[in-house]
């Protein structure tokens, strides 16, 4: 089923439980709509003082990471019939999620929190960042239930939707 006026979410993909727990949401949310996800990861600006060879192996380094990380990402995309792209920027991170979300016409961007919220109200956090900046709504996916996949009707009853199904080896 399609719905009117949500055709692509921006997902941020990072190596961290919270960045897990918005691609669940995200592809059982772009599954249920019909929507496309924009798989993105912004590797920060690095410092001039570093050589041009050293830059370009940190890079390197970082995309081979990311490599890894972006194909669980893939796999529950495939697994849950979800069309999806990949899209890597360099840049300040909330600056570059902004932007890629404007550029590809996002109409929603997903995000996971990590929870901490004292350490947030005084250090500020990337997720609040983005909300506050982002002309595009932003979803931010807290914690889960206690099911290890997402997919227990604890969820349903979270997210007001079943989750993709079949996402166990991807979660």
């Amino acid at each position: 089923m399609k719905l009117p006026g949500f055709n692509t979410f921006l997902v941020p993909v990072n190596n961290s439980e919270a960045g897990r727990r918005a691609k669940r949401y995200a592809i059982a949310l772009a599954k249920q709509c019909g929507a496309k996800v924009i798989l993105f990861h912004a590797h920060g600006l690095i410092s001039g003082r570093i050589s041009p060879d050293g830059r370009e192996q940190i890079i390197r380094k970082n995309l081979e990471e990311m490599g890894k990380i972006f194909a669980i990402f893939v796999d529950g995309c495939r697994e849950a019939g979800v069309e999806f792209e990949i899209v890597v920027e360099q840049g300040a991170t909330a600056d570059a999620i902004i932007t890629a979300a404007s550029d590809h016409a996002c109409d929603m961007i997903i995000m996971g929190t990590k929870g901490n919220a004292s350490a947030r109200k005084i250090l500020g956090s990337l997720t609040d960042t983005v909300s506050k900046q982002s002309s595009v709504p932003v979803v931010v996916v807290g914690e889960e239930c206690e099911c290890s996949n997402s997919c227990g009707s604890s969820c349903l009853h979270k997210w007001r939707f079943a989750p993709a199904a079949n996402l166990q080896h991807a979660c």
